[in-house]
């Protein structure tokens, strides 16, 4: 395994092969589904995009993706012209290129690991969205990681392990109270029959039944009330 990347080195490298799905991003899937709304008519924001794909076909009167990385925008659905009435743009979570209470429906997805400090991800959180909005953001689970789980991705025969800081849930909901933020909503998924499929193509099973029931992906829901 290589030393930890930086963020920007680390999705530079991982842009190319990022449309696998794994267990984790079909984890936070699973739950960023159950706890978003109805976006029919609502605008929406994905702060840390990646490579866009979550946001195809996606019901929502404005879809825009932010990401840090434009190798990983490239590597999707690209940088420029909107695609599928998607537009992206290259920006920092902690500094979004984007107006005040811009978005009703905001998602920020396993990004605030990736940052030293996320009390500056909440306030810009905050500051694009409306009176009203619902923010989204999910995270890697600090039982996860004090368990031994890293945020890896493999290119060719190396294993590259991604700059990782851990938040804790009370971390991130004072964060989220200091923006002016509301919880409404915590919820974790945890490693079981839904995501088996993948340590089964990994041939990795021993490690599936060692990490049964581990809590892998932790999700939190605001409210911008006023």
């Amino acid at each position: 395994m290589s030393a930890h990347l930086t963020v920007q080195d680390g999705y530079r490298l991982w842009a190319p092969s990022y449309a696998a799905e794994t267990a984790i991003s079909d984890l936070d899937t699973m739950l960023v589904d159950a706890m978003t709304p109805s976006m029919n008519g609502l605008r929406l924001l994905d702060a840390g995009c990646g490579t866009g794909r979550r946001l195809l076909g996606v019901n929502a009167a404005q879809t825009v993706g932010v990401d840090l990385s434009p190798e990983m925008i490239d590597a999707g659905i690209g940088l420029g012209t909107p695609v599928q009435g998607v537009t992206t743009m290259v920006g920092d979570v902690r500094a979004l290129p984007l107006p005040d209470r811009s978005f009703d429906v905001i998602w920020c997805r396993l990004v605030v690991g990736h940052l030293r400090h996320c009390e500056g991800a909440y306030a810009e959180l905050a500051r694009v969205a409306d009176k009203g909005a619902t923010i989204i953001v999910t995270d890697f689970h600090a039982v996860a990681y004090a368990a031994g789980h890293r945020r890896t991705f493999r290119d060719g025969q190396t294993v590259h392990e991604l700059e990782h800081y851990v938040h804790s849930q009370e971390e991130q909901v004072a964060a989220g109270a200091a923006a002016g933020l509301r919880s409404i909503a915590v919820e974790e998924a945890h490693i079981g029959p839904r995501v088996l499929p993948f340590y089964e193509k990994a041939g990795r099973l021993a490690l599936y039944q060692k990490h049964v029931g581990l809590p892998v992906v932790l999700a939190l829901a605001f409210l911008r009330e006023d």
